[in-house]
């Protein structure tokens, strides 16, 4: 069974597809790179202040995702991620 969180997420995923495209955003944010896209919260989710909206995510391929998330300097690389649009 799929929880409410869950679900909303569900939905604002397709939501955002649809507004980076129609923003001409089909690429990573932070590298260019097409691999593996996904959207990347710039609040974590877990924090309870993460937005689905189009302002509080960005698009990412794994490489950069996996860095904004757990690599070594991951604060770093969001504060660098919030400064691209």
């Amino acid at each position: 069974m799929i929880g409410k969180k869950a679900k909303d997420w569900i939905k604002a995923k397709k939501r955002l597809m649809i507004e980076y495209e129609e923003e001409g955003i089909t690429v990573c944010e932070a590298c260019g790179g097409t691999f593996a896209m996904s959207f990347h919260h710039l609040e974590r989710r877990s924090s309870g202040r993460a937005k689905h909206t189009f302002e509080g995510t960005r698009l990412l391929c794994a490489e950069c995702h996996d860095k904004a998330d757990n690599r070594p300097g991951h604060r770093e690389f969001n504060d660098k991620l919030k400064l691209i649009r």
